[in-house]
């Protein structure tokens, strides 16, 4: 049930004449199996008499091949809690903190669910917030504690940030553990002193910056509440600093993040093209993501992904023969872990309030619902996690139908619970492309045979 199957034909592809091979792509353990012609044709007719018993064992081990009458969905979920208890652990000794010091941002991107109302956290809330780190670190041994910067736009409020982390490093240092972050900014005002800074002072370890397609894609996505394009100036920030002997990727790396809706969907290569050209491709990460509808602000459609998806092939392609790093068949995953799933992790907003999702924030169609865990200010009716923590055990029981069902359930865990708890699952886009992944990784795998 859970295999995927991409046929292929080498007829003139590295002189491989007058031979099919087939290809078995396992979901359960996420192995790309060649075979040849007659064993392709006799797993998929269900005759294995004629396979060779190196072959069988091969295909049973990749899990290509399961006993009938074994039930997947219960196989895969006692597998999924064994790694649930992994991630479980891992998180018992590294606790991680998300924090929106504001709501302002320069952008008006068309797609973003946020109301900016310029808002920018208090030193009364900020007090309040480090009270509460604190008595957190102090209930537990810890070996590190990561902060995660988001906002708005966090570097709008680039002085609230030093206050914090300054309480942040007593802390850390009051409790003998190692202080970690990381920040996910528009990189409008990132300039090459600011990732001095966030590097050496906040001990910030990866950068994120969106950028969605070249100038001509980009700056109809994401402009300033004027509609001046920021292309340019983000991309001169950045190219200032991976340019720049402080830059160290293996210390803080930039992560490119480029949001397609069928609006931009050809402003990636071009974008790639650029970067290449100003020779990041071996110094940056670069990743493509859907736009969804966010805070149901109607932003994406599930249409959409499908050509988006079939349309990456192409950016793999470039990016394979260009130098860039970037991932072609996914890798087997429990349930997607995130804040909402992490028993101790939060996420804390300008105003005060508590949530366990960074997408809640500054949107009144979550303050005071269910997701809204309450306020710091308040010492009563705070709740320690919201509905999103109860996702990986519906996953593992079955009831979320649509994930069940799916092939690719072992390969995705299900990704945002966010998502799903609002019953629109947010599906990766591998789905929509899995054959080509396929043939791009045996043809990537013949090309390194010494």
């Amino acid at each position: 049930m859970y295999n995927s199957v991409a046929e292929l034909r080498f007829k003139n592809l590295y002189h491989i004449k007058r031979h099919q091979l087939g290809l078995f792509f396992s979901g359960r353990t996420a192995k790309n199996i060649f075979v040849s012609a007659n064993t392709y044709n006799s797993v998929i007719n269900e005759d294995f008499r004629h396979i060779d018993k190196n072959t069988m064992e091969l295909l049973i081990k990749a899990k290509v091949l399961v006993p009938k009458e074994e039930d997947e969905f219960r196989s895969i979920n006692i597998e999924n809690q064994k790694i649930l208890k992994k991630q479980r652990q891992y998180h018992s000794e590294h606790l991680y903190m998300s924090i929106q010091p504001t709501d302002k941002c320069q952008f008006a991107c068309n797609y973003c669910g946020q109301e900016h109302n310029h808002a920018e956290i208090s030193i009364d809330t900020i007090e309040c917030l480090i009270k509460q780190i604190d008595i957190k670190l102090s209930a537990h041994d810890y070996q590190d504690m990561e902060i995660g910067w988001f906002g708005g736009e966090p570097l709008c409020a680039l002085d609230k940030m030093r206050i914090i982390n300054k309480h942040i490093k007593i802390l850390t240092n009051k409790h003998k553990i190692k202080n970690l972050s990381h920040i996910t900014t528009n990189g409008y005002i990132l300039t090459l002193d600011v990732y001095r800074e966030l590097k050496e002072q906040f001990n910030c370890r990866r950068i994120e910056i969106t950028i969605d397609g070249d100038k001509e894609f980009h700056d109809k996505h994401r402009f300033t509440f004027s509609g001046k394009g920021t292309f340019v100036k983000l991309y001169n920030n950045l190219k200032s600093i991976v340019s720049s002997p402080y830059y160290d990727k293996t210390k803080c790396m930039i992560t490119i993040r480029c949001n397609i809706d069928q609006s931009n969907i050809d402003g990636v290569i071009p974008l790639l093209h650029k970067l290449y050209n100003d020779g990041m491709q071996d110094k940056i990460r670069f990743y493509c993501a859907c736009v969804v509808s966010w805070a149901n602000n109607g932003a994406g459609d599930a249409k959409a992904w499908k050509i988006i998806g079939k349309k990456s092939t192409e950016y793999i392609l470039y990016m394979l023969t260009h130098g860039f790093r970037t991932e072609i068949l996914p890798h087997r995953s429990g349930p997607y872990i995130c804040i909402g799933t992490m028993k101790e992790s939060l996420m804390y907003d300008a105003y005060g309030n508590i949530y366990d999702c960074s997408e809640t924030a500054y949107s009144t169609r979550y303050l005071g619902g269910p997701l809204h865990l309450g306020n710091i200010h308040n010492r009563g009716n705070k709740r320690k996690n919201s509905a999103l923590a109860t996702i990986p055990h519906m996953l593992l029981s079955g009831q979320i139908k649509q994930c069940k069902d799916c092939k690719y359930y072992p390969l995705c865990g299900g990704l945002c619970p966010l998502a799903l708890y609002e019953k629109e699952p947010r599906c990766p886009m591998f789905i929509y492309n899995i054959e080509d992944r396929m043939l791009i990784n045996a043809i990537y795998r013949l090309n390194h045979i010494k």
